[in-house]
């Protein structure tokens, strides 16, 4: 119940502004309501971890703005009190239409497969087909203890879930989904909720994504005398994000010290440079990106 009523007091104090922003960048006004309320039902299940892991203002309007097709303004706010609050236009109307839609989203999925099914039932070699099928990958629940996804062994761990996918390459946060490349050059989109599928963008889009992930930033992180920067990425709300190896040393090559266990850990820091203190994740972390 805290949680809803939390949402629920962001929702009525920062609607108003959110959709005057939209609409005051060009963006319809009906398109612009629709837009906010799908990307706040979307934050709602994660909305506490949310709340105190993020800048919350910054990155709703991020996702907001690249919903709505508009340039990416990093670091950037609604406008605030910017509209006055209209008792006639609340928000309850339009969250209800964007949890329709978000339904008839996952009913044509389930459609098509369905049909996809049965198409190959007739074909005689249906069954065949269908199980040769590999298994969907292994989801457990698990809460992220750090605010960006990160990827170890074959575990792809996300805000609330853990996703069991080998073989990724690199990969890069949309919201709180993941875009994932493979080492076979699939690409996936892993949802929030663990469902693995394959991406609604074009292959440009893929590709300029993830190049975008695997771009450092320049950022100066705090190390110990046997730490070493493994990778860097820059996070959505303009802070950074770092690997770093106290097993390793700078002076002899990245050589792993056999006196070590290999410790790795993931610092964060934010758009000011004030980085936390370093969290240990395990011997095989590598790629991270923020979710």
């Amino acid at each position: 119940m805290a949680v809803d009523d939390d949402f629920t007091r962001y929702l009525h104090a920062r609607w108003t502004d959110l959709v005057g922003g939209l609409e005051d960048d060009g963006v319809p006004s009906d398109d612009a309501r629709l837009v906010v309320a799908e990307v706040l039902l979307a934050s709602r299940r994660a909305w506490t971890r949310r709340v105190a892991n993020e800048q919350i203002d910054q990155t709703l309007w991020a996702e907001i703005r690249e919903r709505a097709g508009l340039t990416s303004l990093p670091g950037a706010v609604a406008p605030h009190a910017a509209r006055a609050v209209d008792a006639f236009d609340p928000p309850g109307p339009w969250l209800e239409r964007a949890g329709e839609r978000r339904s008839v989203r996952r009913n044509r999925r389930l459609r098509l497969a369905l049909l996809a099914c049965v198409g190959a039932v007739l074909a005689g070699s249906g069954w065949a087909w269908w199980a040769s099928l590999p298994a969907p990958p292994e989801v457990r629940q698990e809460v992220n203890q750090l605010s960006v996804p990160w990827y170890s062994g074959d575990d792809l761990h996300l805000a609330e879930v853990v996703v069991e996918l080998p073989g990724i390459d690199a990969f890069a946060a949309t919201g709180d989904d993941v875009m994932a490349r493979l080492v076979s050059g699939e690409v996936k989109v892993v949802r929030a909720d663990g469902e693995v599928d394959d991406p609604d963008s074009s292959a440009a889009e893929v590709r300029g994504l993830l190049l975008a992930a695997a771009a450092p930033p320049e950022a100066v992180v705090p190390l110990g005398p046997y730490d070493v920067v493994l990778q860097s990425v820059s996070t959505q709300d303009g802070g950074s994000a770092h690997v770093i190896d106290s097993a390793r040393r700078a002076d002899d090559g990245g050589a792993v010290r056999l006196s070590e266990s290999g410790r790795r850990a993931v610092v964060i820091c934010d758009v000011d440079g004030a980085c936390g203190p370093p969290r240990t994740v395990g011997a095989g972390s590598q790629r991270i990106r923020v979710g």
